[in-house]
Parts: C-alpha cells; structure tokens; sequence
C-alpha cells in the first residue's frame, strides 16, 4: 500500500538537530520489527538517505547494527549518494529568506573507506568540495554487503553541493579501472590492525592526521585566511598574521614531503594500488602547497606595498566587503618554481599511474588551479534586517 507508506513517512517529525543516528535507527529498526520473522516470513530493511550519518554514532553502532541485522537475517538495502573521496563532508548551499545572505552547510556525506585516506586540506584550508570518491560511503556499502543486501547510487545531481572545480557530475570514473581501487570494506578495527602489517598506511594515517584542519589542535596551525579587509591598516594587521602563519605551514608540508620520500620503499612494497594513489597524490599535494603558500606570501606582501584598488559600490545594490585571496596560472617569485616543477611532475606521475580514477582526476584539478595568488574585490548586498523573528539557520 504506498499511500500508508507515504502517509508513514509524513508523519515522521522533523528533527532540528541535524544530526543522523543512522547507524543506530538500522539497529535499532531491525530489533523493533523482529516479530515479523515469525511463521517464516523473512526481513529486509530498505534505507534511503542522502547523508553518510553522524561520525561518532556510526563507529559506536555499525558493528552492533550489522550483528542484529544478521541475527535476524534481515537484508539490508540502501538507496544513497556518492561518498565524497577521502572526506567527510560535503557542503550545501542555502540562502537565508530573510538576510539573504548564503550559507554553506555542511553534510555527512563520507568518506568512502572506514578511516580518512587523503589529506583534508585544500593547502590554505580545510576541503570544502565534494569531489566524487565512485563509491558509496563506507558505513552504507559495508552494511549492504554484510547483510547479502545492495548499496544502489542515486544518480541525480544535486545543484546546490558544493562541487571541485573541473569534477562536475557528467564526468564518470572507468569502471575496470575501479575494481582495482575498491575501499577495504572491512570492520574498523581489522582495518586499524592493518597498519603493523603495512606500513605504508602507518606513514600516510599520521601526515594526514598531523595536517587535519578538523583537529583542534592542528586547526589553528595548518590553515590561512584568505578574506581580507578593505581598509588598508587592517588589511596589513591581517596579511601580517597570516604570513607568519603560512611560513610555519610550509615547514609543515615541507616535514610531510621529506616524511614520505623517505619511505619511498614502503610504497614500492604496498600491494594495493588504492594506497599506491594515496601515496602518490599527498606527496604531490604537499610539495605543490609549499609552492602556492610562497605565493600567498608574496602576493599579500605585493599588496602591502602596491594596494589594488575597486569600486566600493556596484550595480545594482552591491557593496564591497573584503578582498578574496584565489590562486591564478601567473606566479610571482622565482623562489617557487622548483617546487611547481617537481610537483607538476608528481601530478602527472598520478594521471599516467592512475588512469580513470579520482586519484587522476583529483591531480588534473590540482594542477588546473595554477600556483599564483591574487586578490580580487568581492561585492555583496547589504544585510536586510528582518521584519520579524530571525529563522534559524538550519541544521542539515
């Protein structure tokens, strides 16, 4: 009966905390419905989401979710979106009905594998693109495979995620090339185990860990604005922070280079081509960070010297509000040319190496991004008080 299906699904309240126990509601759903096991019958769960669910809920209760749909031989069924790769989040854009003003949200929407494989930096901050990881995210994959179910894809684009430049959703990995690079769909903690076994993963687990931006302890070190303030005395206040801070930050990348050079022959060793591109992409990230963190050095220090200059007001109702730091084709020191070199050289290792696969597609777009920094004004519309009560961002 699909009306008492929909009718069902309607009636479900709206929750404002945003948070999804999606782990824990599989579990707990199966346990509910237990009973209809009686007189023969058998079970599947059919779970439809567009969310990876929340982080924490789901290392406390996938394992006891995938016990209890097993103990009821019940299958479990998932109708989900693409893991974004080696990442957590995705974005959404949702514009406030009062202000105006854009808001980008974020979502649990992966990664693909039981751990973070790729670094969660951009280089000046942390991800905020959705680049397609080709599979589902892991929690989801592994309950549908443990429990004889299937994880199904939704297919349709989503247009206010947040997306990588040059990894629009009309581009499709190579399948066959894919098999190669499936994640370990492994329990949590035989996948940890792995890590004395291999110690390629060991290697590449720390400098990713090391340069988390969702560390607290590492947030403040590893990222740098890059909206800065219109008028000139703050605009040097704020380039001044944040050179010393880039410095530091290059050191960083700079250990994390020399950290994965030296362990050259642990990569050489690694049997699995996923943590080959692992391997392969970080140490080109890192050398290219190096370089485009110089030149966010000397651009802001350009600037200092030879201020740019914009219209304060634009048609039909915009205002400046901050100069945005972006990165450009056009460099602007000698200084960071052999690190572009090497790191471009690096890039194209991963697309010859890794051919049809979002370890090449995520180089191509490292390299489409160019290594230069320059400023350019950014306008908005001035802030609309609201009539009555303020709506409270949502929580997605």
């Amino acid at each position: 009966n699909r009306d008492e299906i929909r009718n069902a699904i309607s009636s479900i309240p709206i929750d404002p905390s945003g948070k999804e126990m999606m782990c824990e509601a599989v579990g707990k759903s199966v346990a509910w419905h237990r009973e209809y096991r009686r007189g023969g019958r058998r079970m599947m769960l059919i779970l439809v989401t567009d969310e990876s669910g929340d982080r924490q809920n789901n290392n406390e209760y996938l394992e006891l979710a995938i016990g209890e749909a097993k103990s009821q031989d019940c299958r479990i069924y998932c109708l989900g979106r693409e893991s974004v790769f080696g990442y957590p989040y995705a974005h959404m854009r949702w514009k406030h009905p009062q202000t105006g003003h854009v808001h980008w949200l974020p979502v649990d929407r992966g990664p693909e594998t039981g751990f973070v494989e790729q670094l969660q930096t951009n280089g000046f901050h942390r991800r905020y693109d959705a680049f397609a990881s080709g599979f589902g995210p892991y929690e989801q994959t592994r309950m549908a495979r443990e429990t004889g179910g299937i994880f199904f894809m939704l297919p349709t684009l989503e247009s206010a995620l947040v997306r990588a430049q040059g990894n629009l959703d009309e581009r499709r990995y190579e399948l066959e090339a894919m098999r190669a690079y499936r994640p370990d769909l492994r329990a949590r903690i035989e996948v940890f185990a792995d890590r004395d076994r291999y110690p390629l993963r060991t290697l590449i687990w720390k400098v990713v860990s090391d340069l988390d931006p969702h560390n607290n302890k590492a947030a403040r070190s590893v990222e740098v604005r890059l909206e800065f303030a219109i008028d000139l005395p703050s605009f040097v206040r704020q380039a001044r922070e944040n050179q010393q801070k880039a410095k530091l930050l290059i050191g960083y990348f700079g250990w994390a280079q020399k950290l994965l050079e030296e362990g050259r022959k642990l990569r050489d060793q690694e049997p699995e081509p996923r943590w080959q591109g692992n391997y392969d992409i970080i140490l080109a990230q890192t050398v290219a960070y190096q370089a485009r963190l110089y030149e966010y050095g000397v651009a802001l220090e350009e600037f200092i010297k030879s201020p740019k200059t914009a219209p304060l007001t634009k048609a039909p109702n915009l205002h400046l509000v901050h100069w945005d730091a972006h990165t450009v084709k056009k460099t602007r020191s000698d200084e960071s040319l052999p690190y572009i070199e090497k790191s471009i050289e690096l890039f194209q290792t991963v697309i010859d190496n890794h051919p049809g696969t979002p370890w090449a597609a995520r180089a191509k777009w490292e390299l489409a991004r160019g290594f230069g920094v320059d400023f350019v004004p950014d306008y908005d519309r001035p802030y609309t008080k609201p009539t009555g009560p303020l709506i409270p961002v949502p929580k997605y």
